[in-house]
Order: C-alpha cells, then structure tokens, then sequence
C-alpha cells in the first residue's frame, strides 16, 4: 500500500502535466505571431529566434502533453516537462524581476495575466510539481532495473 499512492499520484501529475500542456499550445499553434511577440516581450532573446521559438514550442508542448497523457515515453515526456517547467519559472522570475510589464502569454496571446507574484507562486508550483513527478518517475525506474 505504501508504494500505491507513488504511483498513483504519478499517474494524476503526469494526466494533470498532459492536460495542462495541451491546453496551453492550442492558441500558440493557432496565433503563432502572437505568440512571438509574447516571447519577444520577454527580451531575453531577439526578434528572430523568439519568431522560431513562437513556431516549434507549441508543438513540443502538445507533444509532452500527449506523451503524458498517453503515458508513453515516461522518462522522456517528465523530463522535458520538468525542463519546460523549470524554464518557464526562470523566464516569468527574470521578467518580474527585471520589472517588465508584460502578459504572460502562457495560455492565451491576447490578454493573458500580467507577471507578478501570483504568477511566480504557479510556476514555482508547477516546478516543483514537475521535479517531484520526475523523481517518482525515476526512482520507480531505478527500483524497477535492480
């Protein structure tokens, strides 16, 4: 019994992290410009690259998302959303931070949510809840193998 809610609350993460994924790259697959201008906004990289990020991160969030939800490449999947999770948090801090008006442009490229504190306290959330994920994917994997 011990063991069961590991991997039960793995499974409700990783769905949650799935969902989560798919919902936030629908407006960017469909308003790939102005997800770009919601990247650019951040000014950490310039015009060019956020235009090329605007056009493959959507795509890369659907697919964790799926891989999540589906539950196939487990490793792979939790470890790139862990990696998103933890990029996303950095981003938002440094534009907070930094002391940049700015909307998120993390579900929607309209008007999305301004950065503030209450966006760093969900992505801290979703970071760690992402890492915790990771880890209970691994150390199953690594009792598992032995």
């Amino acid at each position: 019994m011990r063991r069961g809610w590991k991997k039960w609350f793995a499974f409700v993460l990783r769905l949650g992290f799935g969902i989560l994924l798919v919902a936030a790259s629908a407006d960017k697959i469909i308003h790939p410009f102005g997800f770009a201008q919601a990247v650019e906004n951040y000014r950490v990289i310039g015009e060019g690259l956020s235009r090329w990020v605007a056009v493959w991160l959507p795509y890369l969030e659907l697919l964790v998302g799926l891989l999540l939800i589906l539950g196939v490449w487990k490793d792979a999947a939790v470890l790139t959303n862990a990696l998103l999770m933890l990029t996303f948090l950095f981003l938002i801090m440094q534009a907070y931070f930094r002391g940049l008006d700015i909307r998120c442009g993390c579900f929607t490229t309209g008007e999305g949510s301004s950065i503030g504190v209450s966006k760093i306290l969900e992505n801290l959330l979703f970071a760690g809840f992402s890492v915790f994920l990771a880890c209970l994917v691994f150390h199953k994997n690594k009792l598992s193998k032995t």
